[in-house]
């Protein structure tokens, strides 16, 4: 996923750096900065040098003045009876840092060869579940017809305007996939090979326009997924059918979802006209307990919904304030 994401930022003229990939060694000026740092509070030689080339370059400076090993010794020690004390104070200090840093890294190292087995099995025991349960699912079913383009893209154009608006764009790409083939592809031995392109293969042959917001679109797409499981409604009724006023298709009286536009017209009640207060009503309706207690980091576990974390985050800023 990151190397899918970094080729994005690359293709559009950003510069991506990416870490390491493996563990800085330790040299001997990295263990010097980091006693320096952490043990002396003093500022690397490599910030000394960039501040006086600074100085020497433009005539001016930018920070405070390096805090040097040989400025430390000037304020700490007088005579040299006390410079030599000091001396031999620093080089236990440095001893004793050098020794916990290279055991450090080499636990560290240790600690990693063993949580891989570990971290591994379970996330090949993640993605087969999550792969059972797109299996399960061989096709999507709508009642509307196949949306055009066109009515896509105006409807992309009102979709900022209110929560109405959002949900409807999500409602006409979620019909567009029923009409696209996403389905898995099986390579020798039953294993899974890939998936079928779908909504975005279609959207990059046919609407190059709509395929650059691609990632805007499925985020209506999955709003309008959340809206539909929040009022409890499931396929083939559209997201559209549960709005007051549905836009065209199937926006006539259909049996046993009275109970779903109720919820929806509560839903849409609770919501203050913006999307993100949309997506925070949507995310109470389908995990109460969404909001953390002391910001901490919404928690994705087993049997919890998919919850975006800005509304999360949106939810915590309101409880606070």
């Amino acid at each position: 996923m990151r190397k899918a994401v970094e080729e994005h930022l690359e293709s559009r003229g950003r510069h991506v750096v990416r870490p390491p990939a493996d563990p800085t060694p330790v040299t001997l000026e990295s263990l010097v900065d980091g006693f320096l740092v952490r043990v002396l509070r003093l500022d690397p030689e490599s910030y000394r040098r960039a501040f006086w080339r600074e100085a020497y370059r433009g005539g001016h400076t930018i920070g405070h003045v390096p805090r040097t090993l040989e400025g430390f010794f000037r304020r700490n020690a007088r005579t040299f009876e006390q410079r030599v004390s000091l001396l031999l104070a620093v080089s236990a200090l440095f001893g004793a840092y050098a020794v916990a840093t290279l055991l450090y890294g080499r636990l560290s190292l240790v600690v990693r060869r063993l949580r891989r087995p570990a971290y591994y099995a379970r996330e090949r025991e993640r993605r087969r579940r999550l792969a059972a349960e797109r299996r399960e699912v061989r096709r999507h079913r709508t009642l509307n017809p196949r949306p055009t383009f066109d009515a896509i893209r105006s409807a992309l154009r009102a979709a900022r305007g209110s929560p109405e608006g959002a949900l409807r764009l999500g409602s006409l790409l979620e019909d567009l996939e029923c009409f696209v083939d996403n389905s898995l592809r099986f390579g020798a031995g039953g294993r899974i090979a890939g998936r079928r392109g779908g909504v975005k293969r279609l959207l990059q042959r046919e609407a190059p326009d709509l395929f650059a917001k691609y990632s805007t679109l499925m985020r209506y797409k999955a709003m309008a997924r959340r809206f539909r499981q929040a009022c409890g409604s499931g396929e083939p009724a559209p997201a559209a059918t549960l709005l007051p006023a549905p836009a065209g298709g199937a926006g006539g009286p259909l049996a046993g979802l009275a109970r779903a536009r109720e919820v929806a017209r509560e839903i849409l009640g609770e919501c203050e006209g913006t999307l993100i207060s949309l997506e925070a009503a949507l995310a109470l309706r389908l995990d109460p307990d969404c909001v953390p207690a002391r910001g901490d980091a919404y928690a994705r576990r087993p049997g919890r919904p998919r919850i975006p974390k800005r509304a999360v985050g949106w939810l915590f800023r309101r409880r606070v304030a």
